[in-house]
């Protein structure tokens, strides 16, 4: 037990406290996004009104269905940077420990099943601290010049952040939505991170920071919401729209893909030669 605290202990220090400075990039990205959603409201004069739910569904509200050829493609800033730069924070920092001083911590403790399932735990680590920067920063905003609450205002949603007049206006779940957009997207980026890490152990983490770019983008054009991409569209979900897809099937799909890359990464961790440089993945 002391051999998986003290490893939990050193990456918490070398891969987060040590990485602050991705951080502070992922938590100014977050600002701009703010920030944005603050100039419409001022424009529309709708500063002082807005909720801690309508700066959620700014935020996750993503884009509709691509339903052919003639529609316009424009895959919004707010859906694809964050969950680049969380791919960045997590970046080939298991492999650099490898390389370092974890890997002599490994050899002597010859314990592979805890310096992975730390990894794991790191991973996860980093994607709530992202998304414990964003709700910070939210209820920050919210206390200063609008409301902290989850209702959401149904005017602020029309005019700034782009929903339907006919689909909000007698909307009962869209409270809900805006908690399931909070909770399954965590649940989301905790998947992408640990398929990342697991992708970087088996092909190297170049290949595993394509792996999150091609989720994303599968996310755009496939309808289903068991590609995990759609989970952090609010403009598709079956509580908006009545063609939406439903969060269930994402959560399912979340589920799958973080036992398989567990396991999966420690599969070919365990089979890993950290003695001979050809096996390590840099």
């Amino acid at each position: 037990m002391k051999n998986v605290i003290f490893q939990i202990k050193y990456d918490f220090i070398n891969g987060i406290v040590h990485q602050w400075k991705k951080f502070l990039l992922i938590a100014v990205v977050y600002a701009v996004l703010i920030t944005d959603f603050l100039v419409r409201c001022k424009t529309k004069h709708f500063m002082g009104q807005y909720t801690s739910s309508d700066i959620i569904l700014y935020i996750f509200r993503g884009m509709r269905w691509i339903v052919d050829v003639q529609t316009d493609i424009n895959i919004p800033t707010a859906y694809i940077l964050p969950n680049i730069l969380i791919g960045f924070a997590i970046g080939n920092y298991p492999f650099k420990d490898i390389n370092g001083y974890g890997g002599m911590v490994l050899m002597r403790a010859g314990k592979k099943l805890v310096w992975w399932l730390s990894k794991c735990i790191w991973a996860v680590f980093t994607a709530c601290i992202c998304y414990g920067i964003l709700i910070l920063e939210i209820a920050g905003v919210s206390l200063a010049g609008g409301r902290l609450s989850l209702q959401v205002n149904k005017q602020v949603c029309i005019s700034i952040d782009g929903y339907d007049k006919t689909l909000i206006k007698n909307n009962p779940n869209l409270t809900r939505l805006t908690v399931y957009m909070i909770i399954v997207g965590l649940l989301t980026t905790i998947a992408i991170c640990l398929v990342q890490i697991c992708v970087s152990q088996i092909m190297g983490p170049i290949i595993g920071y394509i792996a999150v770019v091609v989720i994303l983008i599968m996310g755009v054009f496939f309808r289903s919401f068991l590609f995990i991409g759609n989970g952090f569209m609010a403009l598709r979900n079956i509580m908006y729209t009545p063609e939406g897809g439903s969060l269930t099937l994402t959560v399912i799909a979340d589920i799958v893909l973080i036992v398989v890359s567990v396991i999966a990464g420690y599969i070919s961790f365990r089979q890993m030669d950290i003695l001979k440089k050809s096996d390590w993945r840099v």
